[in-house]
């Protein structure tokens, strides 16, 4: 079982890369105006902290009958008080030995795939168990800790849509990037403070680029721009036992008008 845990890792990184593009389109998807875009930004600051709430206070969540087998196992981890845990007893929790670990892995694969934003286990899943599940693995494959950070602006909505019915815009920027995190001390560091640290970081990284103009956006150095963000970022959200690092990008794709500006 041990040879499956990276083909199952590769598929949780997929299907988590896609929930986050979704999510991050969405919220890119009402920034066509000036006013739009702050109070998107007002919006994401605001739900910074509701899946941090989620995870320090009582559950009791109901369990719809038609949900998978994978569903229920994941979803029995989410107890009174589990994000006041620390990293090191809530992660023991998922899985302690190799083949406990393949079989999480491929839990988390199954649900991320599937799972609507609506659902209201939602954010337990796409932020606690989708870290706890990569920290797992890079432990068992000596590999750094990372989380997936899909960026994305839209602006100028035309009035036609395309052929699946969504809004077409004449301006859009679309960032791939990690960041690589580290816990010194597990043992110190509870599950709701990794959640918060980490949201706040993708989430302030989406209002940054939110908040750059499309002039700024082509016209400067938009790399440096984030990565220069990134790394305050990390810096004020790191502490003495959890340690993040600036955003490495990957790509940034821009469109103005139909035509595709190199960066």
């Amino acid at each position: 079982m041990k040879k499956c845990l990276p083909i199952i890792f590769a598929a949780l990184l997929m299907v988590s890369a896609l929930t986050g593009c979704a999510s991050q389109t969405s919220l890119a998807q009402q920034n066509s105006s000036p006013e739009q875009n702050n109070a998107t930004a007002q919006s994401s600051k605001t739900n910074i902290s509701q899946p941090v709430t989620s995870t320090t206070g009582a559950s009791s969540p109901t369990i719809s009958p038609n949900t998978s087998a994978a569903y229920e196992k994941l979803i029995a981890y989410k107890t009174e008080g589990y994000g006041q845990q620390s990293i090191a007893d809530f992660n023991t929790t998922l899985a302690s030995t190799p083949d406990e670990l393949t079989e999480f892995l491929a839990a988390v694969a199954d649900v991320i795939s599937t799972i609507s934003p609506d659902d209201e286990n939602y954010d337990f899943f796409t932020t606690t168990i989708s870290f706890s599940s990569q920290e797992l693995y890079g432990e068992h494959m000596g590999e750094e800790f990372f989380i997936s950070m899909p960026l994305s602006k839209l602006s100028r909505p035309c009035d036609y849509l395309d052929d699946e019915g969504e809004t077409v815009y004449d301006f859009t920027c679309f960032v791939d990037a990690t960041a690589v995190y580290s816990i010194q001390a597990p043992k110190f560091v509870s599950v709701a403070e990794r959640d918060k640290a980490l949201l706040t970081f993708k989430e302030e990284m989406q209002n940054y680029l939110n908040g750059l103009s499309e002039e700024e956006i082509v016209g400067g150095d938009i790399k440096k721009m984030l990565t220069d963000k990134s790394t305050e970022l990390a810096n004020s959200l790191s502490t003495e036992n959890m340690k993040l690092s600036p955003c490495d990008i990957y790509m940034i794709e821009i469109h103005n008008a139909g035509t595709e500006i190199s960066k």
